[in-house]
């Protein structure tokens, strides 16, 4: 257990895109939190929707960045990242606007895991949805056959995917939503890859950690409750692009060019069955705009490569 003497610096990176209100509650909830040297970095993409006054005149204290674009997850979080790193904090907690704290002693007993397991790099805690359910965060990376694999579990078995339980588990990835990252560790391996924008940079993030030695964990302490909404998972909607682009990416980046292009006619494949299932002329156009819209960003990360080759 750690002193007061002893106590790490834990910079929070709290990134508000147009979430005012889901913000400002996750902010209050951060106040419970019993953490002696703890310092709270808002980052804001621009979302002109008046937080930046209210966070003023609410939390005297706080630092709050204002990116003045939507830079995404990714750039976002890397603004308040890189102030932690500059002040010489030892941690950075980054979490969801969306989220509220129901253990003010999670973040101690966090660190207290990572001080006492300096091989771990990125480490992240047991989160709630709103009805009391664990929401799994302990995830895959993307791949052709896992991929494949996983969407016939996810809807024939779903609990075998689960991994959030009790126990400390070594992860492959984890869910971005609520982080503890040892600063060390971000030092050595780069910040997140603003490419990504958001979703599937977690994964990359853990894999270059791992790639250099760092353990990626998670921890069974009970955290936060996490506000989730649904939105943009529709066919053609943002995070179903994202989501498919990154993918891709994933591979691609990761010297995996074949499995990349395998899983990308795959998911070309499983968005044109969506578009007939439903059998309309809406449905079926939905799907062809939802393809060409991924071919070209394909392409466009296709494009360097082939460059270097001619």
């Amino acid at each position: 257990m750690l002193t007061v003497n002893q106590t790490p610096s834990v910079c929070v990176v709290v990134l508000n895109y147009r979430l005012r209100e889901p913000t400002l509650d996750c902010l209050r909830s951060l106040q419970s939190l019993r953490y002696p040297d703890l310092q709270l970095i808002v980052v804001d993409n621009g979302s002109n929707d008046g937080l930046e006054e209210a966070v003023r005149a609410e939390f005297g204290e706080l630092v709050f960045i204002q990116t003045g674009a939507n830079l995404g997850y990714t750039g976002g979080n890397n603004r308040g990242l890189a102030l932690a790193m500059a002040r010489g904090a030892s941690y950075a907690l980054i979490l969801n606007p969306d989220t509220v704290v129901i253990n003010p002693d999670f973040v101690t007993e966090m660190v207290n895991y990572l001080e006492q397991h300096p091989q771990v790099g990125i480490a992240g805690p047991r989160v709630f949805r709103e009805e009391g359910i664990v929401q799994n965060t302990v995830l895959y990376a993307p791949g052709l056959w896992r991929n494949l694999l996983h969407w016939f579990l996810f809807r024939l078995a779903p609990a075998r995917l689960a991994r959030s339980g009790d126990e400390v588990v070594a992860a492959e990835v984890l869910n971005g939503v609520c982080l503890l990252v040892r600063l060390e560790c971000l030092r050595e391996i780069g910040l997140f890859d603003d490419y990504y924008f958001m979703y599937i940079e977690d994964a990359d993030l853990d894999w270059r950690a791992r790639q250099s030695g760092w353990q990626v964990c998670y921890l069974p302490i009970d955290s936060i409750v996490h506000r989730q909404k649904q939105d943009g998972y529709q066919l053609n909607g943002p995070v179903d692009f994202l989501l498919k682009r990154n993918s891709f990416y994933y591979l691609f980046k990761r010297g995996r060019r074949i499995e990349a292009i395998g899983l990308g006619i795959l998911m070309l494949a499983l968005i044109q069955v969506r578009g007939w299932i439903r059998f309309n002329r809406v449905s079926l156009i939905e799907a062809n705009a939802a393809c060409q819209r991924l071919v070209a960003a394909w392409r466009e990360i296709l494009q360097p490569w082939f460059s270097k080759r001619s």
